[in-house]
């Protein structure tokens, strides 16, 4: 972008956060979490949220002995979030936490997490075509003047696609739009979502 008329700096003004941890040993935390879910999917009808067609358990899961190691990671995770973005001195703790099971063509609205710091989704099980988070600009004043764009990149898409997979966590800020895309394949999408909360 320089040239002989000027020098040239870019900014990017109050960026959006999103966070990705990869879990390198998860096979045997996901079988658990799947034996935990589905025995509670037994037990309960769930509840419609953002859920369309899907299942939405109880959101007490932190609750339950069973998830006890997973709160350890996300316990963990948050804390690594909160110092990346400045929050290193506050205050977090969890709020609530929850199973999604989503079967053929179920899908979840466009929703965020009111009066949350951070929000998450771990995914238990993701097979092929079962549906991409979908994240929407915040920005609403670009809504005002949309100009036609040549290719689209982050700073001109209106949504941006994150693909799930197994063994995936994603952290982002509560009040981040997001909604997840209906479920193609023939088998259960299964994830876990939680919300913190600073105190």
């Amino acid at each position: 972008m320089n040239e002989t008329r000027w020098t040239t700096n870019f900014h990017h003004l109050f960026p959006t956060a999103l966070f990705a941890f990869n879990l390198q040993d998860y096979a045997t935390l996901n079988q658990q979490l799947l034996e935990t879910i589905y025995r509670l999917k037994q037990l309960d009808p769930g509840y419609e949220a953002s859920n369309v067609l899907g299942w939405h358990s109880k959101s007490n899961l932190f609750t339950l002995a069973e998830i006890k190691p997973f709160q350890a990671l996300t316990d963990a995770a948050i804390l690594q979030v909160a110092q990346a973005v400045g929050y290193g001195d506050v205050q977090i703790k969890a709020a609530n936490c929850w199973a999604n099971v989503n079967p053929k063509y179920a899908s979840n609205k466009i929703h965020d997490h009111a009066n949350c710091l951070f929000s998450g989704v771990y995914y238990v099980k993701t097979p092929k075509e079962s549906g991409n988070l979908m994240f929407y600009d915040p920005r609403s004043a670009r809504t005002f003047y949309k100009p036609i764009v040549s290719n689209f990149t982050t700073y001109t898409a209106d949504a941006v696609a994150h693909a799930a997979a197994a063994g995936l966590m994603l952290i982002f800020p509560s009040w981040l739009k997001h909604g997840v895309e209906p479920n193609l394949s023939n088998d259960d999408r299964v994830s876990i979502s939680f919300n913190y909360i600073f105190v």
